[in-house]
């Protein structure tokens, strides 16, 4: 299968290497020269691009599926992303579960009201070029010595008592490989591990009295929809 993955970042660039060594043809981009280097270890190919200035993007003919990686909370990819005339038979958007209200309560794909601006325009602007597109909404993103003890190491969490919707990369990985492979379309999907410890449980704080009940994004659709049981469940347990 080739796979195209627009916007190599931190996640991007481990999905790459995952997939190359399932043999996967995978291309990487950038919008940084300097990154290429990098890109072209763990990709069949690698290629500098930018939405809007890159005359040509024949280097994304012929592929199987695309992973668009773009930050999803700017807006500077949405103009240049809209000329972009390759077909894909599948398609992928990685999207954030920030875009949910940071209020107490459950969060499901049905949820509608009240999300937040920015990241609904990304969604849009990806749909209303490739419709057939799965918007998969990320929890915090962590493994790989991103965890919550390494980013509060020098601070403490103004509310401790605050549920954790977060999900290790290599969950993502196999969730993204499952889509591949299903005949899934224009679908949204939460990616958050299923267990929810407070930050004061994973950071051994003392929690104090919880104030209101916790926000807690459900990733129970993909769960179901793929009968998906988490690399990593829990994450207290993701720094080890």
């Amino acid at each position: 299968m080739k796979v195209a993955i627009i916007g190599c970042g931190w996640l991007g660039e481990r999905l790459a290497k995952y997939l190359s060594a399932q043999g996967f043809y995978t291309i990487t981009t950038t919008t940084l020269a300097e990154k290429l280097p990098r890109l072209q270890k763990i990709s069949s190919e690698a290629h500098l691009l930018r939405f809007g200035l890159t005359a040509d993007l024949s280097f994304l003919d012929a592929m199987d599926a695309v992973i668009f990686s773009m930050p999803a909370a700017r807006n500077d990819w949405h103009h240049g992303f809209q000329q972009l005339n390759t077909d894909f038979p599948k398609s992928i958007f990685f999207s954030s579960t920030g875009i949910y209200p940071q209020q107490s309560g459950i969060y499901t794909e049905e949820y509608k009201d009240n999300l937040r601006n920015d990241l609904v325009l990304s969604e849009q602007t990806v749909l209303q070029k490739y419709p057939k597109t799965n918007i998969l909404r990320l929890g915090g993103l962590m493994g790989d010595g991103r965890n919550l003890g390494n980013f509060f190491r020098n601070s403490t969490p103004q509310d401790p008592g605050k549920a954790a919707n977060h999900i290790h990369y290599e969950d993502i990985i196999q969730a993204v490989v499952k889509i591949l492979y299903a005949e899934v379309h224009a679908e949204i999907f939460n990616l958050v591990a299923p267990v929810h410890p407070t930050l004061a449980e994973i950071l051994s704080l003392d929690q104090g009295s919880a104030k209101e009940p916790p926000r807690i994004v459900s990733g129970e659709k993909f769960i179901q929809n793929f009968n998906y049981t988490f690399i990593h469940s829990n994450p207290q347990y993701f720094s080890k």
